[in-house]
């Protein structure tokens, strides 16, 4: 189901022109490469200090992508505070920095040539540390300040996938568990999203038949990144697949700001509970009710049909 990183921004930026949300600032596409530009300039003279940046900007939208996912699929049900997206999205790379502190750094090592050693593998253990700590105590501070509804489907189904993602990256090695929750889980997520505003050009139609028309428009960027990352790993001393995949790393690290700024301008969609339809999901989706919340709704339903003001909440990731 994943994609490469971004490969339908363009179509975003596109939808902030003519769509139901503007993303001011983005009127040329040029500030999003001339972002990735910056970022790789920043690497090249920074490499650790822009690493451990950019691990906590992947902390904060891989957390605030499965907030707003959940929200969107539950409704308002509750509160999700987005200080618990944080601690979710830490899972992502403090656990790795902290259980599997050189492996962790083996992708920025061959980017930057910087070698593993106590000094690095004090300042990554202990980025790791802080990080997650940092993250659970603003989300405890942030359970006891606002009302929580414990026995909410949406608590209930955001804590659950959490523990999930918890023991994920506990147990799996780095490159295993964030290449798998990306394409499994993250840019999933992103996809299902994105098709609902694709309904709006193909009314009433299947889901996946959505999420394959996402694919192909894809392709105006996903085809340039492939090209970017296969040239990219031939100057990374590496086995192929090894290199390629350090490659690609190294393509989210210079994307994900703009990525993350551009994602940030869509507006959550929180869903009514009354209009959910299981007849329009795949049978195993509807084996358990909260699991089938978890889904998309059916295609019969156009999220972005009503009023622009009907049901919108704030910007989901930069207030």
């Amino acid at each position: 189901m994943g994609m490469a990183h971004g490969s339908l921004d363009l179509h975003v930026q596109r939808w902030s022109q003519t769509g139901e949300f503007k993303a001011k600032g983005w009127n040329k596409f040029g500030w999003y490469i001339s972002l990735m530009v910056f970022t790789f300039g920043l690497f090249y003279f920074f490499p650790v200090l822009t690493t451990l940046l950019f691990l906590v900007l992947t902390a904060i939208h891989f957390g605030e992508a499965d907030r707003v996912h959940a929200i969107e699929c539950f409704g308002n049900t509750s509160c999700i505070p987005k200080s618990w997206a944080w601690f979710r999205g830490s899972f992502v790379v403090a656990l790795p920095s902290i259980f599997f502190t050189q492996q962790t750094w083996e992708p920025f090592y061959y980017l930057s040539q910087v070698s593993f050693n106590s000094t690095i593998n004090n300042v990554i253990t202990s980025f790791g540390f802080v990080l997650i700590a940092a993250t659970f105590v603003i989300a405890i501070y942030d359970s006891l300040k606002n009302k929580i509804n414990w026995s909410s489907g949406l608590v209930i189904a955001f804590l659950f996938e959490s523990i999930l993602c918890f023991f994920w990256f506990v147990y799996l090695p780095p490159l295993i568990a964030i290449g798998g929750y990306f394409l499994a889980m993250h840019s999933t997520k992103h996809m299902f999203r994105l098709s609902r505003f694709k309904q709006k050009n193909f009314d009433n139609t299947a889901t996946f038949k959505d999420v394959l028309r996402l694919h192909l428009d894809a392709a105006c960027l996903s085809v340039p990144a492939y090209i970017v990352v296969v040239l990219w790993s031939v100057f990374i001393k590496a086995p192929i697949v090894p290199s390629l995949a350090y490659a690609s790393i190294g393509f989210y690290l210079i994307s994900t700001l703009p990525h993350h700024i551009l994602v940030a301008k869509i507006p959550v969609r929180p869903s009514s509970r009354k209009g959910f339809s299981k007849n329009k999901l795949p049978k195993f989706f509807t084996i358990i009710p909260i699991l089938s919340n978890f889904g998309v709704k059916g295609s019969s339903h156009n999220a972005f049909t009503t009023a622009p003001n009907d049901g919108v909440v704030g910007s989901s990731q930069i207030e």
